[in-house]
């Protein structure tokens, strides 16, 4: 078994660790699910963002692998929708392998073969012969293992329902399931799991942790420590009503745990990752191909956005974003006359509802109608093109920028049962206030949705045909425009 030297040392980790009084390194908070699991085989922990729970966890993971089978050691598996997640989840192990001082090799790299496609896990294996491994998704390898499993936001991986019930065969042999999250809405699989160990229909505990439970417990005055910030009574209170302000209407769901009456997300938050790409939202690798422009029109309170996306092979690549507030329309339409100029347009949709209708019209006059289409932000139209982006993310058709606004942005239109039945979305705000990105985003694939047509031109001899043969009027144009 390899040195623990050999084993990564996340500085930032480990900064918090030598900063914390002895004895003290976990808060009441993130002590009671570690205790809960020394006598329950299924948790739920219904949690508030960004508390250190999986921090925990993490150690958890640790303590069950790194005994011997006679003392209940067991391989912990670790999974979630997110490969930042599971590489931070494995690197806290190596952390607390290091400060539990127990026998563990350096953490390594394997692949799992899911289906068509290779699924990348990070691993560390302990001298009781149990490992630690970390997943970004579901395979299907995930049966016939044992042990202690944690499903980390599990609001937010795809096909949870399926994920549970592979995850429940651990129970028959001694294991543990452990579901911990932040609400995506009431009517999300692991709301309704939840709901089920409450009523008694599922074995099982719940555990909640709101962000008053966490202040409560120390959350401000460690941060504080950590950071090497001094706490105070008003700073925590000034801290506090800016992470209130930072969330808004959306601090119900992700401070104090209420899920809202919502189904979750309308595309996948597991989708979106896979959608992200390094080169994706860089202007410099534009193949010069054909491109679809979408513009979400604003002025004064919301972001003007121009997106550009390049059809390589299908595929929809996010070339150039361009984001603007409280920009004058004069500014506005010189970026979007730029966009015109640098790219291989064929076709540009322009939000038309309300102040976008002259906006329209000049780009209409300065480009031509055959390139530039006006769309009414109707209820239909809106549902319409979003399903047009959501298809594209299922399919693994588009790639858009790893950037935290632009995937917060996707994830805030929600999927919502109308009263007839009829599926609606609704927007939940992202960290600007609105969805802008993502609209822009639905109105440039919407355009792509039209094959594009090369209109051609075919001379007529003189004299010839003064009928309506050709559909140029017997002016030689030949082609049309689609329409969105």
């Amino acid at each position: 078994m390899a040195s623990l030297t050999g084993l990564p040392k996340p500085a930032e980790a480990s900064a918090v660790i030598e900063k914390l009084p002895r004895g003290k390194i976990l808060l009441g908070y993130q002590q009671k699910p570690l205790s809960l699991l020394d006598s329950v085989s299924v948790l739920a922990i219904v949690k508030s963002r960004r508390i250190g729970l999986t921090w925990a966890l993490a150690a958890k993971a640790v303590l069950t692998a790194s005994k011997a089978r006679n003392q209940g050691g067991m391989d912990a598996l670790y999974i979630s929708y997110s490969m930042d997640m599971t590489r931070e989840f494995i690197d806290a192990c190596a952390m607390w392998a290091r400060v539990f001082n127990v026998a563990a090799e350096a953490e390594d790299e394997v692949l799992f073969v899911d289906g068509d496609k290779d699924i990348k896990a990070f691993r560390i294996n302990f001298a009781s012969g149990f490992e630690v491994m970390a997943l970004s998704s579901a395979p299907r390898s995930l049966r016939g293992k044992q042990g202690l499993v944690i499903i980390d936001e599990a609001a937010f991986v795809d096909n949870l329902a399926e994920l549970i019930k592979a995850a429940m065969a651990f129970l028959m042999w001694g294991g543990q399931v452990v579901l911990v999250s932040t609400h995506d809405g009431a009517e999300n699989p692991f709301n309704l799991f939840v709901e089920d160990i409450r009523a008694g229909r599922r074995e099982g505990e719940t555990l909640e942790i709101t962000f008053a439970d966490a202040l409560a417990d120390g959350l401000y005055e460690r941060i504080c420590l950590v950071t090497g910030q001094e706490a105070s009574p008003t700073g925590k209170i000034a801290w506090k009503e800016k992470i209130r302000a930072f969330y808004g209407e959306d601090g119900d769901e992700e401070l104090d745990c209420k899920p809202r009456a919502g189904s979750g997300s309308w595309i996948s938050p597991a989708d979106i990752a896979a959608a992200c790409h390094g080169e994706a939202g860089e202007p410099r690798f534009y193949q010069g191909g054909h491109c679809y422009v979408g513009r979400d029109i604003a002025r004064r309170n919301d972001l003007s956005v121009i997106s550009s996306f390049e059809d390589v092979d299908g595929v929809l690549w996010q070339r150039e974003q361009v984001v603007m507030k409280n920009a004058r329309f004069s500014e506005q339409a010189t970026e979007f006359d730029r966009i015109m100029r640098d790219y291989n347009v064929v076709r540009a949709a322009l939000d038309q509802t309300g102040m976008g209708e002259a906006v329209v019209e000049a780009a209409q006059d300065k480009h031509g109608e055959h390139l530039v289409e006006g769309v009414l932000f109707t209820p239909g139209m809106r549902l319409n093109i979003a399903t047009l982006l959501k298809k594209r993310f299922e399919d693994c058709t588009i790639r858009i920028p790893n950037d935290p606004k632009v995937k917060a942005d996707f994830r805030s239109i929600k999927k919502i049962s109308g009263g007839t039945g009829a599926p609606r979305i609704a927007e939940d705000g992202s960290s600007d206030g609105h969805a802008d990105r993502f609209w822009a985003a639905a109105l440039a694939v919407g355009a792509a949705e039209n094959p594009y047509q090369k209109f051609e031109y075919r001379p007529v001899p003189p004299g010839a045909g003064r009928g309506d043969e050709d559909e140029g009027g017997g002016r030689g144009i030949r082609g049309h425009r689609g329409a969105l």
